[in-house]
């Protein structure tokens, strides 16, 4: 049956070779764990005349299939230059052993010649191996769940946010450069690779490491990946017996309207570390702290990045002496929350600032003119009290406006009352509207110190 496909792909390729003047190729081929690969498809296929056809190369001079002790022979290959590969047609192993046509190895067949020793090892993406095979729909596959584990040498603390940038894992595919990537914001996670098929390669690396960190190490299954790439094999996709919900489970996978789980995968596992700081020759001092709610934040001091690590704490270095405010913000421009902080530097390193939420930003930072000593200084709150004007009872109800850069509407109590907390030095405009009371408009010169506001408004009958 092979030999009669075979004359049919010749006399449909128009290949006028005599059979006198074929050659011969032969080898062993063998599966990953060094046994026999039975009865699997070879095939010669021929160079391409223009190199940049290669990736497209499917003219066959030859085919055949291994026997029970992997040993094939492909008869009456015409003179030419060809790519030897095993199994599958989607997906074969090129000679020596690559899933990549363009690296793999030329055979070149002269007229009547023998080749033989071709012999290599067929990945385990090239053939359905017993146990592995790969689910009908592998089309509709959209993403294959990787777990990624980080660990830090020592006593560091992971940073997940540096210079304005997220730390992130990148996997750049071989086959066409592709990138997908995915924020570290925690010490594991569950990584979606994208479309994925057997036998794809990615090369990965971890971007965004602040100054002062390294890559110690990147491993998976054993495979370095500092050096090696990270594979996708067919046991990846073999099927478990449970279904699972948003693809959430190491080795999970989704199809359109469906979801199931993969065999589980194994971490990928990265490395980091702190370097020692002598030599940076930074000037100023360290600042630290932390945020007084979780989230992806954005670190800056007086404008200047800082690193935010998985814990939710923060760090500054190379601060100057002098008046700083902090701002961690939850996207790094129109943020929607932030949290903020006011230190005074100094000679000494400055620990322990807590960032917590800050409602308005002033349109402009203004300091008082008398600087505190070194250290944290707590944000300033207004405190107000509304009575009406002619009875001089409280407000019942009503709302407070505080507009700076951004805009808070804050209640009225029944008492009359409203607090706005946490604001940074500056010039902010209020509007005060209570209960059954006109309206109240007021600019206010924030500082170090806490506020307190009585006012008296007049009923609107």
């Amino acid at each position: 049956m092979i030999a009669l496909l075979l004359s049919i792909i010749l006399f449909g390729q128009g290949i006028p070779q005599l059979a006198t003047d074929t050659g011969t190729i032969s080898g062993i081929l063998k599966t990953s764990s060094g046994q026999p690969a039975s009865g699997v498809r070879i095939t010669a296929m021929a160079l391409p005349e223009n190199p940049a056809d290669t990736v497209s190369a499917s003219s066959f001079g030859g085919l055949a299939e291994t026997d029970k002790d992997g040993r094939y022979q492909l008869d009456n290959i015409a003179p030419g230059r060809y790519y030897i590969a095993a199994g599958r047609v989607d997906l074969p192993t090129y000679f020596p052993g690559t899933l990549e046509m363009p690296k793999g190895t030329v055979v070149s067949v002269a007229a009547k010649a023998v080749v033989p020793n071709i012999n290599f090892v067929i990945d385990d993406a090239s053939v359905r191996l017993p146990g592995s095979e790969i689910p009908s729909f592998i089309g509709s596959i959209t993403g294959l769940t990787l777990p990624v584990q980080v660990r830090m040498e020592g006593n560091a603390k992971q940073p997940v946010m540096a210079d304005g940038r997220s730390v992130l894992i990148r996997l750049t595919r071989t086959q066409d450069q592709a990138r997908t990537e995915m924020a570290l914001h925690d010490s594991i996670q569950n990584f979606s690779i994208p479309n994925p098929v057997p036998g794809m390669e990615f090369r990965v690396t971890v971007e965004n490491i602040p100054r002062g960190y390294a890559v110690r190490a990147m491993v998976k299954d054993g495979m370095d990946l500092m050096a090696g790439m990270l594979k996708l094999t067919a046991t990846n996709f073999a099927p478990s017996d449970s279904s699972v919900i948003g693809a959430m489970l190491p080795g999970a996978y989704v199809v359109p309207f469906k979801s199931y789980a993969g065999m589980p995968m194994t971490p990928l596992e990265i490395t980091l570390a702190s370097l020692p700081q002598t030599g940076q020759n930074d000037s100023g001092v360290r600042v630290t702290g932390r945020a007084a709610a979780a989230g992806s934040w954005y670190p800056s001091i007086s404008g200047k990045p800082g690193i935010l690590f998985a814990d939710g704490s923060f760090e500054f270095r190379g601060v100057t002496a002098g008046r700083h405010v902090i701002l961690l913000q939850d996207k790094p421009e129109n943020p929607s929350r932030v949290l903020a902080a006011s230190v005074v530097a100094a000679n000494q390193d400055i620990d322990n600032v807590l960032a917590d939420d800050t409602r308005v930003l002033p349109l402009e930072v203004r300091f008082p003119t008398r600087t505190p000593p070194a250290g944290s200084i707590p944000l300033a709150w207004i405190h107000g009290r509304v009575v009406d004007d002619a009875s001089k009872m409280p407000v019942f109800g009503g709302a407070v406006t505080v507009t700076g850069k951004t805009k808070a509407t804050l209640p009225i109590d029944s008492a009359g009352e409203f607090q706005i907390p946490r604001l940074l030095p500056g010039t902010y405009e209020l509007v005060i509207e209570g209960s059954q009371h006109n309206a109240i408009r007021q600019s206010i010169v924030v500082g170090d110190e806490d506020v307190q506001l009585n006012l008296a408004a007049r009923a609107t009958n």
